[in-house]
């Protein structure tokens, strides 16, 4: 799958099987970063193979396996929260070939015997950090509440994690409205997207 050029500044990888997410790099007048490491060195060449330059850095939206286990295959730094980078030191403690620690998903990923190897943050915040990549600003910060914080961005298109699709500014919109909606108990009945936001705030 080839990584496309969804901006001027951004490229992504979409997800693919068996549990890979996206990938994407924002690529600035002086230097490229990287938001999330793919779940194998294998995925995360795939990403580096369509990216113009290597990244300088990575950062981590979280420690599921499937965002860091290629972390190891950048060549630049790590850059995570705290909470994050508390639990990359857990991971790289896991003995992988226990198959009671290991997912199907991981074992399709890295079949056995598999080597796994995490790299540590090397730079770690704890609320917010800003990145001036030339001509480009990448913020990470708390975001409460979520809905009205993604609304607040002038963005046009938005990347999910898995979604196989980049979504417009006004599919976004139309998907929080029916997120409030179901939060509000008047969810539409027949409608699948409500449906699910339902039934999530249910459980």
């Amino acid at each position: 799958m080839p990584v496309e050029r969804i901006s001027e500044h951004v490229l992504w990888l979409p997800p693919g099987p068996p549990d890979r997410p996206s990938l994407c790099a924002v690529v600035g007048a002086r230097w490229t970063l990287a938001l999330d490491a793919g779940s194998s060195r294998t995925h995360t060449r795939e990403f580096l193979a369509g990216l113009p330059e290597p990244p300088a850095a990575v950062v981590y939206t979280h420690a599921h396996w499937d965002h860091v286990f290629g972390g190891v295959e950048i060549d630049g730094l790590v850059i995570a929260h705290s909470l994050t980078a508390r639990r990359l030191d857990e991971l790289a403690v896991v003995d992988w070939n226990d198959e009671a620690n290991v997912s199907d998903t991981v074992r399709q990923e890295l079949p056995a015997p598999r080597v796994v190897e995490i790299a540590p943050a090397d730079v770690v915040f704890a609320e917010r950090i800003e990145l001036d990549l030339g001509g480009v600003g990448v913020t990470v910060e708390r975001a409460l509440p979520l809905y009205d914080r993604i609304l607040s961005y002038p963005a046009e298109r938005c990347v999910e994690g898995h979604h196989p699709s980049v979504t417009t500014r006004a599919e976004v919109e139309e998907l929080i409205e029916k997120a409030r909606a179901a939060a509000r108990g008047d969810a539409t009945p027949d409608d699948e997207d409500a449906q699910y936001f339902l039934n999530a705030f249910v459980h």
